[in-house]
């Protein structure tokens, strides 16, 4: 690997903090796949080959070693002890997708609360929206299109209530989809940047 590729696959990556582990998840599953060290963690941490052990070992260190690098320092006394690539992964899950009753309540709230604030693009918007629903799949509690939908226009401030009544009253068979929503929500932005430089 050259110094440039090696660089640009750091960029990549994001720091583990207390609130994005959804996101860091999958990037350093990809990011350890590039550099061959997700092996350990695919393996739940079984040596599949016994007569190679030290390769294993030194594997598993690397992997621990990659894994420390990426976790910022606020989370990484709770992994700091960890000496096995698989059970270091699995604490990490059981901190952030922990699939309890009391952790799955704490999310849907935070869902059926949130709403945009001003000053907050659309975009931003939908990736806080989407991450609090990505985190509900990774306990089982999967939204429906439909229901992502309803929950994200109902996120939005009573300013908005034009735009919410007229997709309301268009959806075909009464059906709104996140499509749909976000379009007409990224327009609707658009036009009201629009009317303000023109005013």
């Amino acid at each position: 690997m050259t110094f440039d590729e090696s660089t640009s696959s750091s960029e990549a990556m994001i720091m583990l903090t207390a609130t994005n582990y959804t996101l860091w998840k999958p990037r350093m599953e990809d990011f350890l796949s590039c550099k061959d060290l997700f092996v350990p963690i695919e393996m739940k941490g079984i040596n599949p080959d016994p007569a190679k052990s030290t390769e294993w070992k030194k594997i598993n260190r690397k992997t621990i070693g990659q894994i420390r690098q990426w976790i910022d320092h606020s989370v990484s006394h709770h992994v700091a002890q960890e000496t096995d690539a698989y059970a270091l992964w699995k604490k990490l899950e059981d901190m952030y997708q922990a699939k309890t009753a009391r952790n799955k309540a704490l999310l849907m709230r935070r869902l059926v609360n949130m709403k945009l604030k001003s000053g907050t693009s659309v975009a931003e918007h939908t990736s806080q929206f989407l991450s609090l629903v990505n985190q509900l799949s990774c306990v089982e509690m999967p939204l429906g299109d439909e229901m992502q939908s309803l929950l994200l226009l109902s996120s939005l401030p009573d300013s908005w209530e034009t735009l919410v009544v007229t997709l309301s009253n268009s959806a075909l068979d009464g059906k709104l989809t996140m499509s749909v929503v976000k379009d007409a929500l990224f327009n609707e932005e658009a036009r009201r940047k629009d009317m303000s430089t023109d005013e």
